[in-house]
């Protein structure tokens, strides 16, 4: 992943204002910027990422600060050919898409594995989803023909809750055909806060290879 790393740090001019989101690839480029010393506004919607720029005593400017990012770099669980992705393993996409909202280049980055003609359909659509709102979401998960489960911890009982105190609906399907049908159905419904699928947002993708990196930019 060391070229991974080396292409999106040459992609960062000083002055930018970058967001970094979370994961240990983004880490690593964290890290990067801090030993290249590149004099840049840092923010991201990960607080994981937040702390360890703490721990690398490197200044962190909140969303509220910022009205454009030059860059928004990411990871992903699944990239197809149209640079469509999920982000849904680690169920911080509503801070997510409000940080890619305000980016000139939202760019993923993933192994090449991971980016496919079409959605991976081992990775499930996640939505954020207020309590009193699950019996409805799951019910209309199920009329779609799809299968949905409440995210629970494994660290105490109870579900898996965001920042803003909801929880996280896993919905699985046979495969992502009709995702564009289902994320607006379901993305709509009153009660559901976001969704885990990032459709036209993405901008690019730099995908590691066995010996390269390899640069996917949307097609204009």
């Amino acid at each position: 992943m060391e070229k991974l790393i080396d292409s999106a740090l040459k992609m960062i001019e000083p002055k930018m204002t970058v967001s970094f989101g979370g994961g240990r690839t983004v880490g690593r480029l964290i890290r990067a910027v801090k030993d290249s010393q590149l004099d840049i506004k840092i923010a991201s919607p990960s607080e994981a990422t937040r702390a360890l720029c703490k721990e690398l005593d490197l200044p962190v400017t909140s969303l509220e600060e910022v009205t454009t990012f030059d860059l928004a770099f990411d990871g992903c669980d699944s990239l197809d050919h149209h640079l469509n992705a999920l982000k849904s393993n680690g169920g911080i996409h509503v801070f997510e898409k409000l940080y890619a909202n305000l980016s000139k280049r939202y760019i993923i980055l993933a192994p090449e594995m991971r980016f496919t003609k079409v959605l991976n359909p081992d990775i499930q659509l996640t939505l954020e989803v207020l309590d009193l709102a699950m019996p409805q979401i799951i019910a209309a998960v199920e009329k779609l023909g799809g299968t949905a489960k409440i995210r629970q911890s494994s660290d105490i009982a109870g579900m898996v809750r965001t920042k803003n105190g909801n929880g996280l609906l896993d919905c699985h399907f046979d495969d992502w055909s009709y995702i564009d049908e289902i994320d607006a159905e379901l993305g709509s419904m009153v009660g559901v806060m976001g969704t885990s699928y990032f459709k036209d947002i993405v901008t690019d993708a730099l995908l590691a290879t066995d010996d390269d990196v390899k640069h996917v930019k949307k097609e204009i």
